[in-house]
């Protein structure tokens, strides 16, 4: 049937409609305009719904008429009523027979002047749906619309400005298909022809210059569509019959006019005019019947699409929905629960509650809240309605929270939860939940914080689901929930994007949160004693035949007295039948109802007497209530039955018996089989210190008793590792105890809350941390990824010391255990935590070895004589370094910020790396696409803006999203959040500030800081050096090189000061002056109400500027260069260009700490603090160090004992290595022998260390002062060593071995090569030796009495290059570019002629330079590495040859097959072992590959080099000995790891299967090992 304009309901309720839609409004004051068209022979303007399914509608489908047009002359051909296909055709077919029509009009006449435009049609077409009363409030049913000519851009524009403005939000998820007639999607040429013609008539019509080809209007709407449009459902129709217009005849709108062209689009051509496109003359038009078929097909489509998604979850699904979402328990089975619990008939008087009808019966978004005393049924009335909801078919999802039961009381828990429920009802959000789940990386859902879980898989996938009905979601005892306020918070913005009706049971009171959310429309409701009286009727009854009466009058009478004295209370109730069980006379039964209390705290106490009068069983009821109030999370029945025996040293026959019979009042065994108190308010009670009870809890004793029983079982047998672990670490598999979960898991919860005076929990802790049960526990933490724990627990010993040693000397074994302890469990994470995660029996004997020599873990576990050994480093405890972070060279780090939780790394490549904040594990990385300049956290640490060079880029962190990228002309200096995130601050190089709205990510306001300064100074010119804010002071700081700093009012967008070094203010001076020196780098305290800056001058002060007072406070000489202030205002570091780290108090530049750097350090880059300023971060090169001193925990640190502890601040200084000490070594040569390796260093000398030690043991010789040298070669037959240095000196002395120590013979060369040598090489007996530099190639012969020059060859130019001995030909040697390998005669250095010039490698990588050549066992291979140009090792590749196809007659040569997995992943050759190739994994362990069986499975993983280790400037200097010893260059010391091959992740391997034995040199052909053509 056709209905009534809704205009005339506009202009009714226009003035008492405050929340109508403006453009809605707007529209109603034009329509009783004369001659608009609303007469009736065009149709009404505004929204009129032309057809109303009696049933509950399923789509809405919306006409919308063109230039000129009306809402219904447009659809009725001739003006006849009985064409209105819309109102007449449309809804007598039964394909439409759920669809609410309507038609829209607006005064599109282009005879008239008008004000409007496109925009504005489109404005009021959304408002009148907004408003119209025949679409409810709220409602999401698909709406499709149908737009004629310019309609159809007016249909366009609605849909966009519904994606920009906030109040029409739900109209664009509502949106799912565009029908387009004949639509000029790029304007059409007529509006230009009707343009002339209306330009002699007076005044404007700017909708007809809307249609102008490529009119802004059009460009517009082209631009922004298609960014929103790729889930709807296109269909565009093109005209093909020409009409008469004016002028002429012909198409008005062309067929590449009419279409769009986007993959989503159907187009379709119909046999008609522009005018009958959309009128036609019968049903059976072949135009209609096209244009009807599509509309039924789009619309079938979609009731298909809610059918499907109303179906249940497959098998299959369920498993998928559960691994992802990790789901143990099906919803259901806590609804079952509190079902089981209802009696029939309880809960009914409920659903005739006004309040709750109004709630359940309502089409729009609201909040019903129920609160109760405790104990009053909530939870049972909750289940009840979610009952009662599915009953009635709708859409409801539920959650009961459980206090004390981490997996109930978390909103981590409740949103997994409402993910799988609303899943199994929608199939489209089953859907975005696979898609999700495919695209995570992060850790598993239940072991993440609940901020992305709401962002990332409701804010962007489960809420943009577009769902046809309202939803209903139960939440029961929200106050039970952690962090309540925020799940309320996700709740209100729920609503906002859904129609959700939402029911909340509490106790508490509520009215707080209501008043942070002013629009939130929420219904109150109280649970009174009359609601529950019935109800608790109901139970007596079902429960009175229990009672000790004689007869039915008693019966009742008790029933009456109980309820009378119940007080709505169901828990009271369930107590007292449950007293009265106990009794038997009349005289106790009286006695029980006359004295029997109505407080529940009374209740309580006359429990606990109850089971004092116990005869046995009061320990056990004890230990049972201690463990029920103490323990971290509700135990099951099992692990709550071995925890007993282990506490109470006894067996248990019946866990569960015993909790009936000895506490059964109080504690019960819930449907899960977890053991619960009866309510929160019993724990409340019996932890409360006024109770006069042996049944009371101490809350310290209790998780003392608790702490210890896990340390009991702990350091039981169970958790023992297995015997001879070391060999075999993976074959044994562990049966443990139900107990062991919580054991490992929650042990230091509870030393949190043990009194720090407590020898006994001390003894017992150092026990258990002196046993290799230690290991086994870090082994059971790491395998279920809770690296976490570790830190959580050795900052947990930590703080227990700290309070102890404000009663207790410090002192004795224990005290010293728990002190190494403490620091070794955060190390393991910060510096092992990557190899921990993939490898955790690697806890047994592959980390041991590389802890300092005093760690506890390297003094207990790491002096196995089978077992790895790291001999030669001389660190000896953990240093202040918490963790190292390394990248390849050629990788530089570039930028560095800190938030709570992460903290984030920029590199010179444009990625983004996120780090924990707590493991230091990578966590995420981003992609910035340029070099990345500065990062910036905001205040939640949930957006990260990123600047570089071109664009600033806004991160949601919560869905790792990019959300805006704003493009700048110029470099940006430094950016500021403002507004509560809403203004995004940033200073240019062209002296611009900038205000970026992060609403709409669009520019708000620019202000240049130059204009008010005086013009002669040119400063306009110039280019700021750097920038800094104060968002406290609301000041920008500005540096010029060589001028003072000027500070900026942004708030004014005034100048505020000038400040010169030595005397500050320059107040009143109107122009710069140059500044004395300049200033490097600049820093505000940001602690509230200071008014603190900090500058770093070139010549080395360090000033401290009052911006109150505009005067100098302090200056110090720093040398500093870059610098940063704590989050807390505190401490301020420096960083000089000497890798320097210096800590100041900021206030006073008070010293505190230094760092002095080791001798390859380069400048600090940049320095931050972590969010609670404990820690300090810097980067410098490709490497980002975290440090912890403990100056920088200052404050006090109180727990619940009033245990205090204060930090000295007295001066401390570190040294990672003096430079002016240490002398690093810069090359090595391995002595075929294994004994010895020789060493060369950058201070020209030649040393000998002993494989044995890693020490030094002889001084050789030396090279001119102060000439590094670059690289060594020993041969083994003549004992020759040549050396050459970086002054391209080339020497070859003659050494002879005496015992242990060696002597220098003679020298047999001593050349300078005149150029950087790259490559020396020698033939087998060092008869010959090749010098090799970037344009000269030169063959010298090496003879006892003199040495001459052989031959040369002269390039000039030639890319990478690596010279090689052949393998299976001594006399060749072979020279290999990146495609090229050409053969030389080592007598000559002649080429050698055979079937070509050269042998042509087909290599993958021809691009790449060689960078080694390593021959292999039994001359048959060789293998290569080659790199990028000027790139870091992690470019390399790798390849194997044969041999055989290096000879005169080969034209090319293949790599050998089989090892192609490898060829990204090596790093670095170390050498080969018997019949494998030992490499560097580019994961930073040490890997060998079988010859013999090329593969994945002959791949193995031994140990892994520590990151720290890496040098932040060098190569890697790393070979292996004869032995199987792997020699390390650790910048100045020589590190030897021994057994490293004859381990492997996985346990024991016989690495040295098919070695050559050593035997005498000279004896046989010398070892692949140490080939005697070795390159250096």
């Amino acid at each position: 049937m056709e209905q009534q304009p809704h205009s005339d309901r506009y202009r009714a309720g226009a003035s008492s409609s405050s929340n109508r839609s403006f453009f809605a409004r707007s529209l109603v004051r034009r329509e009783g305009r004369e001659g608009d068209g609303s007469d009736g022979t065009k149709g009404p303007l505004g929204l009129t719904t032309v057809f109303q399914p009696s049933d509950t509608a399923a789509i809405d489908l919306v006409f919308v008429h063109g230039l000129g047009g009306g809402s219904r002359s447009t659809w009725a051909k001739g003006g006849d009523p009985s064409l209105f296909w819309p109102g007449e055709w449309l809804p007598k077919d039964t394909a439409f027979r759920d669809v609410r029509i309507h038609t829209f009009g607006y005064n599109s006449n282009w005879t008239q002047e008008s004000i409007l435009s496109v925009h504005d049609f489109a404005k009021s077409l959304l408002g009148s749906i907004q408003d119209c009363p025949a679409i409810p409030r709220g409602e999401i049913v698909p709406l499709i619309f149908v737009g004629h000519s310019m309609g159809g851009l007016v249909v366009k524009k609605a849909f966009i400005l519904a994606r920009q403005i906030k109040e029409f939000e739900s109209l664009y998820r509502r949106v799912r298909s565009i029908f387009f007639l004949a639509t000029p999607h790029r304007g059409a040429d007529i509006a230009q022809w009707l343009s002339r013609i209306l330009s002699l008539a007076p005044g404007p019509r700017p909708f007809v210059l809307d249609l102008h080809r490529n009119s802004p209007a059009i460009q517009t709407i082209n631009e922004e569509f298609p960014q929103h449009c790729n889930d709807l459902q296109l269909f565009s129709f093109f005209e093909t019959q020409p009409m008469n217009y004016g002028i002429g005849k012909g198409l008005i709108v062309e067929k590449d006019f009419a279409i769009l062209g986007y993959h989503n689009e159907r187009t379709a051509y119909l046999d008609a005019n522009h005018r009958d496109i959309a009128r036609f003359s019968s049903q059976s038009d072949p135009s209609y019947i096209t244009i009807r078929n599509a509309l039924a097909t789009t619309i079938e489509k979609f009731r298909d699409n809610e059918t499907s998604s109303r179906q249940r979850l497959e098998y299959g699904q369920r498993q998928v929905l559960d691994g992802f979402l990790g789901t143990s328990d099906a919803p259901e089975d806590d609804l079952m629960g509190f079902d089981d619990l209802r009696l029939k008939g309880s809960c009914e008087w409920f659903l005739q509650k006004k309040s709750f009808l109004r709630w359940r019966d309502t089409a729009y978004s609201q909040l019903l809240w129920l609160r109760g005393k405790p104990a009053a049924g909530k939870s049972v009335l909750a289940g009840y309605v979610v009952k009662h909801l599915k009953d009635l078919g709708r859409d409801c999802s539920f959650y009961f929270f459980t206090h004390g039961d981490k997996t109930k009381s978390t909103i981590n828990s409740f949103l997994r939860s409402m993910a799988w429920q609303m899943a199994a009802m929608h199939s489209d959000i089953l859907r975005i939940i696979n898609e999700i789940s495919s695209n995570w990386k992060d850790e598993q859902l239940g072991k993440v914080d609940h901020n992305p879980i709401w962002r990332r898989l409701f804010l962007n996938g489960i809420l943009k689901a577009k769902l046809n009905r309202t939803q209903y979601w139960v939440i029961d005892s929200l106050d039970e929930c952690k962090h309540g306020s925020e799940l309320f918070n996700f709740l209100t913005k729920a609503q906002e994007m859904w129609p959700l009706c939402i029911l909340i049971t509490s106790r508490n009171d509520f009215e707080m949160l209501l008043t942070t959310k002013p629009k939130t429309e929420a219904i109150l409701e109280q649970i009174s004693e009359n609601d529950t009286k019935g109800d608790i009727s109901l139970f007596l009854d079902a429960n009175s035949s229990s009672l000790p009466a004689h007869d039915e009058l008693t019966r009742q009478h008790m029933v009456q007295t109980i309820l009378e004295k119940s007080a709505g209370c169901f828990l009271w109730v369930k107590l007292v039948l449950s007293e009265l069980k106990q009794v038997h006379t009349s005289a106790e039964i009286l006695q029980v109802l006359e004295n029997v209390p109505c407080d529940m705290d009374e209740l309580y106490s006359r429990i606990l007497e109850s089971m004092s009068r116990a005869s046995y069983g009061k320990a056990l009821a004890k230990a049972i209530l201690t463990w029920s109030v103490c323990s971290v999370r509700p135990l099951s029945t099992v692990e709550l039955h071995h925890a007993l025996e282990m506490d109470i040293k006894d067996t248990i026959d019946n866990v569960e018996r015993s909790i009936a019979t000895s506490c059964g009042h109080i504690v019960f065994v819930d449907a899960q089989s977890r053991v619960q108190l009866v309510h929160l308010t019993a724990r409340e009670f019996l932890i409360r210190k006024t109770v006069q009870s042996e049944f009371a809890i101490d809350k310290y004793a209790g998780h003392k008793r608790l702490a210890m029983t896990c340390l009991q079982y702990l350091s039981g047998n169970e958790m023992r590792g297995p015997r001879h672990r070391m060999l075999n670490v993976s074959s044994a598999v562990i049966k443990r105890s139900p107990f062991a979960d919580y054991a490992c898991n929650s042990l230091f919860q509870h030393l949190i809350f043990v009194s720090s005076t407590d020898d006994e929990i001390l003894i017992a802790l150092a026990k258990f941390l002196n046993s290799s049960n230690v290991l086994s526990w870090i082994e059971y933490l790491a395998q279920n990824s809770d690296l976490p724990r570790l830190i959580q627990a050795g900052k947990s010993i930590r703080n227990f010391l700290q309070r102890r040693s404000q009663h207790t000397s410090p002192l004795g074994k224990e005290v010293a255990t728990l002190n190494h302890w403490s620091d070794d469990l955060v190390r393991l994470v910060t510096k092992f935590g990557k190899q921990l995660l993939h490898c955790p029996p690697s806890i047994y004997h592959l980390i041991p070895p590389f802890c300092p020599s005093e760690s506890a873990i390297k003094q207990q576990f790491a002096h196995s004589t089978r077992g790895i050994a790291v001999l030669g480093l001389s660190s000896t405890a953990w240093d202040d370094c918490l963790s190292v972070i390394s990248f390849a060279r050629g990788q530089r780090l570039s930028a560095l910020a800190c938030s709570d939780r992460y903290f984030v790394l920029g590199m010179s490549s444009g990625k983004i790396l996120v780090y924990d904040d707590i493991t230091c594990q990578e966590s995420q990385v981003l992609e910035h696409k340029e070099p990345v300049m500065v990062l910036l956290f905001n205040d939640t640490g949930k957006i990260l803006a990123s600047s570089g060079a071109k664009m600033v880029k806004i991160w949601d962190l919560t869905s790792w999203t990019q959300v805006w990228q704003l493009n700048i002309p110029y470099m940006c200096m430094c950016l500021a959040f403002a507004d509560q995130d809403r203004l995004l601050l940033g200073t240019l190089k062209n002296n611009k500030l900038m205000f970026w709205d992060l609403t709409t990510g669009t520019v708000r306001h620019r202000s240049d800081w130059t204009q008010d300064l005086e013009s002669e100074n040119g400063l306009s010119f110039r280019r700021p050096t750097t920038a800094v804010f104060s968002m406290q002071q609301n000041l920008l700081a500005i540096i010029y090189r060589g001028q003072d700093i000027l500070l900026w009012d942004f708030e004014r967008d005034d100048l505020y000061d000038m400040y010169e070094k030595d005397a500050g203010s320059r107040s009143g001076v109107g122009h710069m002056a140059a500044g004395s020196a300049t200033v490097w780098s600049l820093v505000f305290s940001p602690a509230p109400d200071a008014n603190s800056l900090v500058a770093a001058y070139s010549d080395g002060d360090l000033v401290l500027f009052d911006t109150y007072l505009g005067t100098v406070r302090e200056t110090v000489l720093a040398n500093a260069q870059t610098l940063s202030c704590s989050p807390d205002g505190r401490t301020l570091a420096t960083g000089d260009s000497s890798g320097t780290i210096q800590l100041f108090d900021f206030e006073t530049l008070k010293f505190l700490y230094r760092i002095n750097p080791d001798a390859d350090a380069i400048g600090v880059k940049s320095l931050a603090f972590s969010a609670d300023s404990h820690r300090l971060l810097d980067i410098r090169g490709s490497q980002c160090r975290i440090w912890d001193p403990l100056v920088l925990v200052r404050q006090e640190i109180d727990d619940e004992n009033t245990d205090t502890v204060s930090v000295s601040t007295a001066p401390q200084e570190v040294n990672l290595g003096n430079p002016k000490d240490q002398v690093h070594i810069t090359a090595l040569s391995c002595h075929p022998s294994g004994e010895f390796v020789f060493c060369g260093k950058d201070d020209a000398s030649v040393s000998l260390y002993e494989t044995g030690s890693g020490r030094q043991c002889q001084h050789l010789f030396s090279h001119a002062a102060g000439v590094p040298i670059g690289s060594l070669h020993i041969d083994y037959e003549s004992n020759i060593l040549s050396c050459v240095d970086s002054s391209s000196r080339v020497t070859s002395r003659k050494m002879i071995r005496q015992g242990k120590t060696w002597k220098t013979f003679e020298t047999v060369l001593d050349h300078r090569a005149g150029a950087a040598v790259n490559q020396i090489l020698s033939n087998g007996g060092h008869t010959r030796l090749l010098v090799s530099s970037a344009h000269e190639d030169a063959l010298w012969c090496i003879e006892p009495d003199r040495s001459a020059l052989v031959g040369s060859i002269t390039w000039e130019e030639r890319r990478g290059y690596k010279w090689a001995n052949h393998p299976a030909k001594p006399e060749h040697l072979i020279l290999i570019t990146g495609s090229e390998a050409t053969l030389y005669d080592w007598e000559t250095l002649d080429k050698l002629a055979g079937a070509g010039s050269s042998i042509l490698i087909e290599t993958k990588f021809p691009d790449l330079n060689i960078r080694n050549v390593m021959p292999l066992p039994n001359c048959r291979f060789f293998a290569t590495i080659a790199a990028e140009p000027g790139r870091g090792r992690s470019q390399s590749k790798f390849q194997i040859w044969e041999t055989s196809d290096f000879t005169l007659k080969s034209e090319r040569a293949c790599p050998v097959s089989g090892y192609e997995f490898l060829s990204n992943e090596v790093e670095h050759l170390i050498g080969p072992y018997g019949q494998r190739l030992v490499f560097l994994h580019s994961s930073g362990w040490v890997c060998s590959v079988d010859l013999e069986n090329p593969g994945y499975d002959s791949f193995v993983r031994h140990f892994f080099i520590p990151v720290d280790w890496l040098s932040m400037t060098g190569d890697l200097t790393i070979e292996l000995t004869r032995n199987g010893d792997i020699v390390f260059v650790k910048r100045a010391e020589l590190a030897v790891i021994k057994r490293g091959l004859e381990v492997t992740e996985k346990g024991a391997f016989n690495a040295r299967k098919r070695t050559p034995s050593p035997g005498k040199p000279g004896a046989q052909r010398p070892s692949l090992l140490n080939p005697p053509w070795r390159s250096y």
